[in-house]
């Protein structure tokens, strides 16, 4: 895949992640200091937002995440600087443990990696069981998200339920 920023075309890493396919586990670390392992099974629904710049962060995505707060784990991968990420968590009061400017190896087990400086602009709905069930990733840096379409396949994925028996309910748990 290709993606746009000013005036010039980046080919994204070879690790494309395909909707469907299993997400990869990575470490990443947090602002707070703390490291995580993100991207696998987990307890909530996950959602992976990559930013090149931190500002792009805005209103309407912010009240999609605090919408679905109870329901989803939200963690913002940003090649921003220290600073600048300071302002945009201050601002809207973002839990330092969910942000983190530590975006190489993410990016390149999530295929987003424009360049050594650059990270695609992109969104990752991740189901509990580890599996990525929604992706976007604008072919243009400076373009917005679809933010419809996201918290749409966000809604979708925090409130599914699963049909049939489950080994719970077959063993009478």
């Amino acid at each position: 895949m290709e993606v746009k920023y000013k005036k010039e075309v980046y080919k994204l890493g070879k690790k494309e992640r395909k909707v469907e396919s299993e997400a990869p586990a990575v470490r990443v670390k947090m602002l707070g200091g703390e490291t995580k392992v993100i991207g696998m099974m987990a307890p909530k629904t996950q959602v992976m937002i990559t930013l090149p710049c931190i500002k792009a962060y805005n209103n309407g995505l912010h009240n999609i995440i605090e919408e679905y707060s109870s329901k989803a784990v939200v963690y913002i991968i940003t090649k921003s600087s220290d600073e600048n990420v300071e302002k945009v968590k201050n601002a809207y009061s973002i839990d330092e443990n969910f942000i983190s400017n530590d975006f190489k190896d993410f990016s390149l087990k999530f295929g987003v990696n424009m360049n050594e400086e650059l990270i695609a602009k992109s969104l990752f709905v991740i189901d509990k069981e580890g599996v990525i069930k929604y992706k976007q990733i604008p072919t243009n840096i400076e373009t917005s998200f679809d933010l419809d379409e996201f918290k749409n396949a966000l809604n979708e994925v925090v409130n599914f339920k699963q049909k049939g028996h489950t080994h719970e309910n077959w063993m009478g748990v």
